[in-house]
C-alpha cells in the first residue's frame, strides 16, 4: 500500500514539474515573439533588472533570465544565425551562455557591438 501512495505522489510531482517547464517555455516563446515584432530592444533584455520592460514582473523575468543569448539575438530583425554567432564570437562569448550569466562588461560590449554590427 505504501508503494501506491509513493507512486501517486511521484506522479503528481512529475506533472507539476512538466507543467511549470511548459509554462516557462511558453513565456520564453512570447519573449522571442516580442523581440521579433520590435517591441523589445536588446538594451531592455540586457538590463540587470529587465523586469521593468514588461507589465507583469514575475511573468517574464524568469523567461528572460533562462533564455540563451544566441536565440535572443537571432530573433531580432536583420540578424540571423550567422550574424548572431559572429557577433558572439567577436566578443568571445560562447553560444551556450544565458542572458542571466552575462557580466556587466559583456553586456556593455554587446550593446556597443550590436549597434555597429547591424
Amino acid at each position: 500500500m505504501a508503494t501506491s501512495y509513493l507512486s501517486e505522489s511521484v506522479e503528481v510531482d512529475r506533472k507539476s514539474v512538466i507543467a511549470s517547464a511548459y509554462s516557462l517555455r511558453c513565456k520564453m516563446s512570447q519573449v522571442l515573439l516580442d523581440i521579433a515584432s520590435g517591441s523589445v530592444k536588446l538594451s531592455d533584455l540586457l538590463k540587470e533588472d529587465s523586469v521593468d520592460t514588461f507589465d507583469t514582473v514575475e511573468t517574464f523575468s524568469a523567461a528572460i533570465k533562462r533564455l540563451y543569448l544566441v536565440k535572443a539575438l537571432e530573433a531580432f530583425q536583420h540578424v540571423g544565425k550567422v550574424k548572431a554567432r559572429r557577433l558572439m564570437a567577436a566578443l568571445e562569448i560562447t553560444e551556450k551562455r544565458r542572458i542571466e550569466s552575462l557580466t556587466i562588461n559583456e553586456r556593455q560590449a554587446l550593446l556597443e557591438k550590436f549597434e555597429t554590427f547591424i
